[in-house]
């Protein structure tokens, strides 16, 4: 199916949930992945988080380079997971059944619910308070228009999330242009300049990577949710380039004018956007944010129906998107205020120290598994991946527990990371710990060759 049949059937409400997608019903082109990725990051929350790190003293280079280097590994690992979409053909949570078994995977399942509500709940929050603040309108009616719009979009589903993401990738980035134009034109602030060195500046340099690459990272655990339509012998390496160059493109340059607006702003990127922006286009841009933070919300909420089917939420996926969605707007009226950045923070840090092994296990499966793998495996219950496989659960439970000492943040800092200056490195710790406990695991016994599809 072109775009164009495929944007006449956004408005058909989908049907499917989470099951394997035949190939008379692929459609669509791996262009679409450069958007599908770009779209959902060109939101308020990058670019606040892109200027976490300026009132802490590392200055806009140091932000920067980090922003790019942990750009580059997340946008890496989540564009290996939109590869698996074409060839596996069935949302990302399904496919970790190979790894973990069909129970055994109800655990990251679950976990990846959560943290698509949270990062919900946090598209809502940064699209209702900035015009709230800026308006003296009430907070809460504009945390519901924002959290129904988005469950709306969500509901119609798949065409409907790449037709929408298509319109916010071209006319976020003119309106990027625009405004990265006006605040580099701008005489950046002191802050610009790094107040640290030595030890203390690479200490607050790793913080913020690990910060931002758990960021990057997390689109890993939906990526093949937008990529399973596409034909099975669709180019990977051109998946893999937009998926990548999309996520890339859109997170380092939100975070970077965050960055830079947050030097102007006096550690307040909104406030920096006030002072560089004339205000009719200071007007268009708020507005904008909050469009592109509903295609943000609405995203993370197909996926979120996607992990909840996984593990076998009994109710329909439209149904899913409706309660998840009421459920993120009410934790939206709680995330937001004057804590909401220590807020946004803490639930990347906590959540997020799933992933990186999560990612470890599957990508192993992926690469040495049997590419032909019959997909009704991946949907029996009491076939072979029956239960729980505990080599790939022993390689994700054990590497989070090795990686405890090297945790950081506001409810825990390991004797490790305070002698980093407070750096959480456990996210790599525990990418390479699953790696090497599954490998040994696998060979203490080769998995039986799984039936190939007839």
């Amino acid at each position: 199916m072109s775009n164009a049949r495929e944007d006449e059937s956004a408005l058909s409400i989908e049907t499917g949930g989470i099951s394997y997608v035949q190939p008379n019903h692929r459609h669509g082109h791996p262009t679409n992945q450069f958007t599908i990725r770009c779209s959902p990051v060109l939101y308020l929350a990058p670019i606040m988080l892109g200027g976490a790190a300026i009132p802490k003293g590392l200055g806009l280079a140091g932000s920067i380079t980090a922003i790019i280097a942990a750009n580059i590994l997340g946008g890496i690992a989540t564009a290996i997971c939109a590869t698996m979409g074409p060839k596996r053909g069935m949302p990302q949570l399904v496919i970790g059944r190979s790894s973990f078994g069909y129970l055994g995977n109800f655990l990251p399942a679950i976990l990846a619910t959560i943290l698509f509500i949270g990062y919900f709940s946090v598209g809502t929050v940064v699209g209702a308070e900035p015009i709230a603040s800026m308006t003296g309108l009430p907070y809460m009616p504009l945390v519901i228009v924002v959290g129904l719009t988005s469950i709306l979009l969500a509901v119609y589903g798949y065409n409907l999330l790449h037709l929408t993401g298509r319109w916010v990738t071209n006319a976020g980035l003119v309106l990027l242009i625009l405004a990265t134009g006006f605040a580099l034109y701008h005489d950046a602030g002191p802050a610009a300049v790094s107040s640290l060195s030595g030890n203390d500046f690479w200490y607050a340099w790793l913080s913020f990577f690990s910060l931002i690459f758990a960021f990057s990272a997390g689109w890993g655990l939906c990526a093949s949710d937008y990529s399973r339509y596409l034909a099975e012998d669709t180019s990977l390496s051109q998946v893999f380039g937009y998926a990548f160059s999309g996520l890339f493109v859109g997170s380092i340059w939100m975070m970077g004018l965050g960055a830079l607006l947050t030097s102007i702003g006096n550690g307040n990127a909104l406030q920096g956007l006030q002072q560089v922006l004339p205000s009719l286009l200071l007007w268009i841009v708020l507005l904008s944010l909050i469009i592109t933070s509903i295609t943000h919300n609405a995203i993370n909420l197909y996926s979120c129906a996607m992990a909840s089917l996984t593990w076998d939420f009994p109710i329909k996926r439209r149904w899913t998107v409706i309660l998840t969605g009421v459920v993120g707007t009410f934790g939206a009226v709680f995330m937001g205020g004057a804590e909401f950045m220590n807020n946004f923070g803490l639930f990347l840090n906590m959540i997020s120290y799933y992933v990186a092994p999560y990612l470890a296990v599957i990508f192993i499966d992926y690469f040495w598994r049997d590419p032909n793998e019959a997909p009704e495996l991946f949907y029996d219950r009491n076939g072979p991946y029956a239960g729980v496989l505990w080599k790939g659960m022993a390689a994700f439970i054990g590497a989070i527990v090795i990686s405890i000492p090297f945790m950081a943040n506001d409810i825990y800092t390991s004797a490790i990371a305070k002698s980093l200056g407070g750096a959480d490195t456990s996210y790599f710790v525990s990418f390479f710990c699953a790696i090497v406990i599954y490998l040994v695991l696998r060979q203490m016994g080769a998995p039986a060759k799984s039936p190939a599809r007839g």
